[in-house]
């Protein structure tokens, strides 16, 4: 048998005009990581969005982070030239995560990896990517580099024209270990694992230097098939963990290392959960051992019943998040039914009544989407913020592959097919005349001055990402 390979697991730099550590791990790196470990490998994880690195905070061109509750807060950041694309528009472009002298003394303190995997998250941040990388081939100019997650699954052919890596790994996750082996000669001992979601470890928290806080995924994929969002390609099928595993992962990180809060990154949390998520929250709740919960990628409002906001309540959950989307009936028919008239109003009745207070609800509110009124999207924030909960736009990004890309790439005034970093939410690459930059300007500000009044706020839901 061929000698375990030594292989080093990277999460690259954020380059965008803004970021925020809003309960973000990269997931899917902690799940390979797992799985390449439990299957024999050496690994080793470099974090380029730590925010708690001491040579970086130390640094004088570092605009430093802050901490903020429950593990949350700012990443330390650097300014650097705007792409040329974005000249004309007038926000300061910033380099996301350590200082690079600081991932350099990282990378050099290692010993010479076999294989490097790299990750990616959204579409346009991959310019962060491509830094990454760089500095890879700078300090291991022999080591073969991947690269995986969002951005290579959805944009391909751009990456793998544009990083610099020797492959993009976009195959399904049970093909990896063949992948692995040709690349290493060596044969990963745990190939039924990589088969299915319900069967893989859980995530190396273990390799992230003093962690906050924990993510939790217990289940992939999603039910519905939301024009805009692209959870079915990601993940075709949808998987669930049963009760123990969920119960014993997140009773482990408390005990092993104290952590009190965790971050919930599925998709559909609560829905079909009554055999796996719902035993699991119940032990906890008896067990009352004072952990936090939060929600960041949104609780679908259909699933809130009585007895889950009572369950969500006595269990621990401190930040609610839910994906109202708009009011317009005519555009939730469009966009798949997920939310039907009364459903929200119904939910809100449900959480206050479990003990929720208005600060803990926060809505996302979609704003942008092609064939939206910008009307519709002021009627939902004060409809939302009369309510007592805090509305939260989540400004649309077009997403390759996604039913609605079609309808974005023919209102686009810019080449989001050809350029990625249009698909960012800050720049608002779907601009029309109904609808301009300007005005969605305003409906951040209206969102933002409720939150000035402790009732709402603007923040982007998170994502997971996939195959590393």
């Amino acid at each position: 048998m061929s000698k375990a390979p030594f292989i080093l697991l990277v999460n690259p730099w954020i380059r965008d005009f803004a970021a925020f550590d809003l309960w973000a791990k990269p997931m899917g790196l902690l799940m390979l990581g797992a799985l390449l470990r439990q299957g024999g490998c050496g690994v080793a994880f470099v974090d380029c969005l730590s925010r708690h690195d001491p040579a970086t905070e130390n640094a004088p061109d570092v605009l430093p982070g802050r901490d903020r509750p429950h593990g949350t807060g700012k990443y330390h950041r650097m300014r650097v030239a705007k792409p040329e694309v974005f000249s004309g528009f007038p926000r300061t472009y910033y380099r996301y995560g350590i200082h690079p002298d600081s991932l350099r003394s990282q990378l050099t303190a290692l010993p010479v990896p076999d294989l490097i995997w790299v990750t990616s998250a959204m579409t346009y941040w991959y310019e962060g990517v491509k830094e990454t990388v760089a500095v890879l081939r700078e300090v291991f100019p022999a080591v073969p580099v991947w690269l995986g997650g969002i951005y290579a699954a959805l944009c391909p052919a751009h990456a793998g024209k544009a990083i610099g890596a020797d492959e993009i790994v976009t195959c399904p996750q049970g093909d990896l270990p063949d992948r692995v082996r040709a690349a290493t000669g060596f044969t990963l001992s745990n190939r039924v694992a990589w088969r299915h979601f319900r069967t893989s470890p859980p995530p190396a928290l273990d390799l992230l230097s003093h962690p906050a806080y924990a993510p939790l995924l217990t289940s992939r994929g999603c039910p519905f098939r939301c024009p805009y969002c692209a959870s079915g390609v990601l993940y075709p099928a949808w998987e669930r963990r049963d009760a123990s595993a969920i119960h014993g992962e997140i009773v482990a990180w408390h005990r092993r290392y104290g952590v009190l809060d965790f971050a919930f990154y599925d998709d559909a949390l609560l829905l079909h959960a009554e055999t796996s998520l719902k035993p699991a929250l119940e032990q906890l709740a008896v067990e009352d051992r004072g952990l936090r919960f939060h929600t960041p990628n949104a609780l679908h409002i259909r699933a809130l019943t009585p007895d889950w906001c009572r369950l969500l309540h006595a269990a621990g959950f401190k930040t609610i998040r839910l994906g109202l989307e708009t009011l317009a009936e005519d555009e939730h028919r469009r966009w798949g039914g997920k939310v039907l008239t009364g459903m929200f109003e119904t939910a809100m009745k449900n959480l206050f009544d479990a003990g929720f207070a208005p600060e803990q609800i926060g809505v996302y509110l979609l704003c942008g989407v092609p064939g939206q009124s910008r009307h519709e999207v002021a009627r939902a924030i004060r409809a939302v913020a009369r309510t007592g909960a805090r509305p939260r736009l989540a400004e649309y990004s077009p997403v390759p592959r996604t039913p609605m890309w079609e309808d974005a790439r023919r209102i686009a005034p810019f080449d989001i097919e050809g350029e990625p970093l249009f698909h960012n939410n800050s720049f608002f690459a779907c601009r029309r005349p109904d609808f301009t930059y300007e005005h969605m300007k305003e409906l951040k500000l209206m969102a933002g001055d409720h939150d000035r009044e402790g009732r709402g706020g603007a923040l982007r839901p998170s994502r997971v990402e996939t195959n590393g």
